[in-house]
């Protein structure tokens, strides 16, 4: 996907200053963010069809959900997002857990600002020309 297309992100994370900072980087990049600090808000800005979500932020470690666990529902709303999962595990780790789950990126905590622009564009660049 072209930098030069409108671009929505979801962030999704219990930790409000991870969102507020994930939520700055983006925009500082052109890409208009929107904020979920559960599945519950995260389904709400999913299924708001006034606004098309490309991509996904995703916490591992939601207040009682696990990502991984919250994936299928994801891709059951709209199977050509891209899914970044993150975390402050090992990358190793994000990849067992998503294994046999196609994403489009991993995010690991801590972060700095040019790997997250870095990894959201190249991951929506590849899985635009994927689809």
């Amino acid at each position: 996907m072209p930098e030069s297309l409108p671009t929505t992100i979801l962030i999704v994370d219990d930790d409000e200053s991870i969102r507020n900072l994930l939520k700055l980087i983006l925009e500082s990049a052109g890409i208009q963010a929107i904020c979920a600090a559960n599945a519950n808000e995260a389904l709400a800005a999913l299924g708001d069809r006034e606004c098309h979500i490309h991509g996904i932020l995703l916490d591992l470690n939601l207040n009682q959900l696990k990502g991984e666990d919250f994936y299928d529902d994801i891709v059951a709303i709209d199977p050509n997002i891209a899914i970044f999962p993150m975390s402050g595990c090992l990358s190793e780790e994000i990849q067992e857990r998503f294994a046999n789950k196609r994403i489009a990126g991993l995010i690991t905590k801590p972060f700095l600002p040019a790997d997250i622009k870095r990894t959201i564009l190249e991951g929506l660049s590849r899985q635009s020309s994927e689809g």
